[in-house]
C-alpha cells in the first residue's frame, strides 16, 4: 500500500473511532456501528472497513477479518484498535469509552508529534547554521585579511589543520543531525 494512503488512513483513525463510539452510544451493536462508519466515515478508511464487512458477509468471523486487515495495513494505531477489540469481545468490556479513549489518545499523540517535529526542525536549522559558521568565518577572514589565513594552504601543517577543521565540522554537523532526528 502506498505511504500516502497509509498516512491518510492513520490521520482519519481518531475521527473514525469517535464515529464508532457515537454510533454505539446511540444503541447500535459493534458490527452495526462499523457498518454505519464504513458508509459515512472518512475516506480511505471507510473503504478498508467495507472490505472487513465484505469478509464478514462472506462468512469470516469479525476477529479473522480484523486480523487480516491488520496484517495488510501494518499500522500501529490500527493494530492497537484490533487487539483491543479482540480483548473487549473476549472479556465483555464496554466499547464506547474504549473507542473514545483511543480517539483521544491518537489526537493527543498527533499534537505531541507535531511539537516534536517543530523542535527537531529547529535543531536541524541550528545544526546547519553552526555547520556553516566556520566556513563563513574562514571566508570572511579571507576577504578581510588574506595574509592572515593564507598559511592554511601555503604549508603542509596548514593543509592538515584545514582538513581537520573540515572533517570536524562535517562530523559535528552529522552528529547534530543525528541528535535532532527523533523517531515518533
Amino acid at each position: 500500500m502506498k505511504r500516502e494512503k497509509l498516512k491518510e488512513i492513520e490521520s482519519t483513525l481518531p475521527e473514525f473511532f469517535t464515529m464508532v463510539a457515537n454510533a454505539m452510544k446511540a444503541g447500535l451493536s459493534f458490527p452495526q456501528a462499523l457498518q454505519m462508519a464504513s458508509q459515512e466515515g472518512p475516506s480511505p478508511l471507510k473503504e478498508e472497513f467495507k472490505e472487513i464487512l465484505e469478509k464478514i458477509n462472506l462468512g469470516w468471523s469479525l476477529e479473522e477479518a480484523l486480523l487480516a486487515k491488520e496484517s495488510a495495513l501494518k499500522l500501529a494505531d490500527f493494530s492497537l484498535m484490533v487487539h483491543s477489540v479482540l480483548i473487549l469481545r473476549q472479556t465483555g468490556g464496554n466499547f464506547v469509552p474504549h473507542f473514545e479513549n483511543l480517539a483521544h489518545i491518537l489526537r493527543e499523540r498527533k499534537k505531541v508529534s507535531s511539537k516534536i517535529r517543530l523542535q527537531t526542525t529547529q535543531g536541524m536549522t541550528q545544526g546547519v547554521i553552526l555547520g556553516f559558521m566556520p566556513l563563513g568565518l574562514g571566508l570572511a577572514l579571507f576577504c578581510l585579511s588574506p595574509e592572515f589565513i593564507s598559511p592554511l594552504w601555503e604549508s603542509a601543517l596548514g593543509w592538515i589543520a584545514l582538513c581537520a577543521i573540515l572533517i570536524l565540522d562535517a562530523g559535528g554537523w552529522l552528529w547534530m543531525r543525528h541528535l535532532a532526528r527523533i523517531e515518533i
